[in-house]
């Protein structure tokens, strides 16, 4: 029982730290960047809803008091992947820092991890001195073990029993393009190479596969 009251509680504080990315898109001013992204991509407003794309605030520790206020200990949410702790002193910073954010799913919905895509760096501040990753991921940890998921697979789940089929892509925004040019039984590895734990929770949708690899 504290096991699964354990691992409720950390998807609870992923799906809030969802909430405040999607609402972040929609209220920071900092979201029009995100929202630039988006568009630049050619990605639809309905898309982008059924994805949940948010934005990650630039500051260090937006999410850090966000969760707090919830309830949620910086404790929980750096098991979630949220959070890290500082190297050096008590306290914990956000993760995902002005990035966009692509929400990672399990098949039953919940949401597990999260993807972030850099972002140009906001007029007028300076560049910062260490650059990271294009794409920051969640961590290995007790709700995320990336060879055993697909991106978008819940959003897919109706569409892959339909067409019996699945199309497999290389990246998250190559589905969402995929998704919007009629194929919605679309996924894709989670920045790892077709794992066969991956191959096997297909096989439960679908009998057959096209692989769009660049």
């Amino acid at each position: 029982r504290q096991a699964r009251q354990r691992r409720e509680r950390l998807l609870a504080a992923a799906a809030a730290a969802a909430g405040f990315y999607l609402r972040m898109l929609r209220e920071h001013p900092l979201g029009t960047m995100a929202l630039g992204e988006i568009e630049k991509r050619g990605v639809t407003e309905a898309t982008r809803t059924t994805y949940r794309l948010g934005y990650a605030p630039a500051g260090w520790d937006a999410l850090a008091r966000f969760l707090a206020q919830k309830g949620y200990s910086a404790r929980e949410a750096e098991e979630a992947g949220l959070l890290v702790p500082r190297r050096s002193g008590d306290g914990h910073y956000s993760r995902f820092r002005h990035r966009l954010m692509s929400p990672i799913s399990d098949v039953h919905g919940h949401i597990v991890a999260f993807s972030g895509r850099v972002l140009p760096t906001p007029p007028g501040e300076p560049e910062p001195t260490e650059q990271g990753g294009k794409y920051v991921n969640s961590p290995e940890g007790p709700l995320y073990h990336k060879g055993e998921l697909l991106f978008g697979s819940h959003e897919a789940r109706v569409p892959l029993r339909q067409q019996g089929g699945a199309v497999l892509c290389e990246g998250n925004f190559d589905v969402l393009a995929v998704h919007q040019a009629g194929l919605p039984h679309v996924v894709a590895p989670l920045g790892t190479a077709f794992t066969l734990a991956q191959a096997k929770l297909l096989r439960r949708y679908v009998q057959r596969g096209v692989l769009l690899f660049e």
